[in-house]
């Protein structure tokens, strides 16, 4: 909100979206549906709505399906039920060297959830759990082949 000042009523305000999904098609569907709905409110008034674009569109780098499959089985041998596959597209390392060699990412839990944050934090127990993971993933992926 601008000014920011308490008791002023705010002249402008900015809304933040980052848009995540494997899938290009769903990130161009959801692009033109929050489009529409800027359109939409700027026709009702008594605001406008403008979309902004803050950064150039990066196209979802895909995770390998091999890899993805032993750090789920790794997941499942050391926490049965409480890992989740989580789909990302984020760019991170991948982006640059997925054409070159397979890729996949592992997540581990941040404290409360907080994420990419000065506040981020993870227990060491969540460390330790995420190596010992990843240790397994790679040693079933090298047996493999």
């Amino acid at each position: 909100l601008h000014p920011g000042a308490e008791s002023i009523i705010p002249g402008r305000a900015e809304l933040v979206l980052q848009f995540r999904d494997p899938d290009a098609h769903v990130l161009d569907a959801i692009d033109a549906v929050v489009r529409e709905l800027a359109a939409e409110m700027t026709e009702a008034g008594p605001v406008d709505v403008a979309v902004i674009e803050t950064r150039e569109r990066i196209a979802p780098t895909v995770m390998d399906a091999g890899l993805r499959h032993h750090i789920a089985e790794a997941a499942e041998d050391h926490v049965p039920s409480l890992w989740q596959e989580m789909p990302s597209a984020a760019g991170h390392d991948p982006m640059v060297i997925a054409h070159h060699l397979p890729c996949a990412m592992l997540f581990i839990p941040s404290i409360g959830g907080i994420s990419h944050d000065f506040a981020e934090d993870t227990s060491d127990e969540d460390i330790i759990l995420g190596c010992q993971v990843l240790a397994d993933a790679a040693a079933s992926t090298l047996q493999e082949q």
